[in-house]
């Protein structure tokens, strides 16, 4: 990639994963404690009965991946809320 295509993309996958608003953040921040608590505690039991520690690490390690990927982008979904910015002061400088 020649340099402006670089910072090109490095720009547009910037703002592809924070240009969120501020209620999302929250919402998003919720739902990936309640998943990575959930499937914790299974993964607890299941690898508690197993006698096997290996199931609860990596079925802790997958579901983080899984929300990061799921929940990380900026979908359209998690713009709803945007919010109303001021104007900016346009008187021009002598």
């Amino acid at each position: 990639m020649a340099e402006g295509q670089s910072d090109t993309f490095w720009k547009s996958l910037y703002i592809y994963f924070n240009e969120m608003d501020f209620e999302s953040q929250l919402f998003v921040k919720k739902i990936y404690k309640i998943i990575i608590l959930t499937v914790a505690i299974i993964s607890f039991i299941i690898a508690f009965f197993l006698e096997r520690f290996s199931v609860c690490v990596y079925s802790t390690i997958g579901s983080s991946v899984l929300c990061i990927l799921v929940l990380a982008p900026a979908w359209p979904i998690w713009k709803k809320n945007q919010p109303n910015w001021q104007q900016g002061n346009q008187q021009k400088q002598k």
